[in-house]
Formats: C-alpha cells, structure tokens, sequence
C-alpha cells in the first residue's frame, strides 16, 4: 500500500477544527467507513488484515475522544443519548480489548471485526442522524470542546508513537 493510500495518514494532515469539533469526529466517521470498505470488499487477505489494523487503531482512538472529552462536554444537550452513546461504546470497547490481543491472521479475528464494523457503522449513523443536527441547534460554544479534543488526540499520537518506538527498539 502507498502512503497516498493510507486513510489513516491522509486524514491526520488535517488541521483539528476546534471551533467546529463535529467536523473531526465526521472526518473520523468517514475514515471508518473506507476502512470498513476496503475490508468488506477485498479478496486480498493482507489487504483486509491491514485494513482491520487500521480500523483497530482508529475506533479506539475515536472512542477515546468521544468518552473522555466530546460526550463529556455535550451531555446537557441529550443526557438520554449520550447514555445510550456510551453503552453502545462498551460493547465495541469489548470487542476492541479483544481484537487488540489477537492477530488479525487468526481465524477468530475476522468474525470480531465483521461484528464490531456492525456495531460501529450503526453507531455513527445515530449520531449523525439523530445526535449531531441536534448538536446544531443548541446554543453550545463548541470551541472550548474542540481545544480539549485537540490536545487528547495529540496525547494520544503521542503516546501510540512512543509506543511504536519502544516497540520497534525491542
């Protein structure tokens, strides 16, 4: 695979927008249904392991964002739904701990990944038909929000790349 075809590097040389946080986690959305694709529509066995560990990396760091800091600051708006948000990520949060233990070569792995995209693409659809529009409206300054999701998600980079590197030092 070229870097060019690498969603997970063309996404993350976009600036964060943190006066309009929803456009990063749509971006995120987006990036996993093209993963997802790639997986589901390959006949390459090493195209949809890569493409699995790509998707591995991606929702964890997304759900990261969503429950440490974006459910967090915008519960007021629908308690009830970022409820329901949050059990939906357990569950995935579950399958995740599992998938990340494992080889995506063992059989196992890919009924996992079938379940957690199911999960997962049902998840994004609600929030965007049913939580976002709502987000919309509500008189919320999205800004303070946006600089907190932007300082974890560097966090995170940057703990994943030490991690790589201590890795690769081994």
């Amino acid at each position: 695979m070229a870097i060019n075809d690498d969603p997970i590097r063309q996404v993350s040389h976009e600036a964060f927008p943190v006066d309009n946080p929803v456009l990063a986690l749509l971006r995120d959305h987006d990036l996993v249904r093209k993963l997802a694709d790639k997986y589901r529509n390959s006949d390459s066995a090493e195209v949809k392991k890569q493409a699995a560990i790509q998707l591995v990396q991606a929702i964890n760091m997304h759900s990261r964002l969503e429950e440490s800091v974006f459910y967090p600051g915008v519960r007021r708006v629908e308690p009830n739904l970022i409820a329901h948000f949050e059990e939906e990520h357990l569950a995935v949060d579950d399958i995740l701990a599992t998938l990340q233990g494992m080889s995506m070569d063992d059989p196992a792995a890919a009924p996992l990944v079938d379940e957690m995209l199911d999960s997962v693409l049902a998840h994004i659809d609600e929030e965007e038909k049913q939580f976002f529009p709502q987000l919309q409206h509500a008189a919320i300054d999205m800004t303070p929000i946006g600089l907190e999701m932007q300082a974890f998600e560097a966090n995170m980079v940057h703990l994943q790349a030490q991690m790589s590197d201590q890795g690769a030092r081994r």
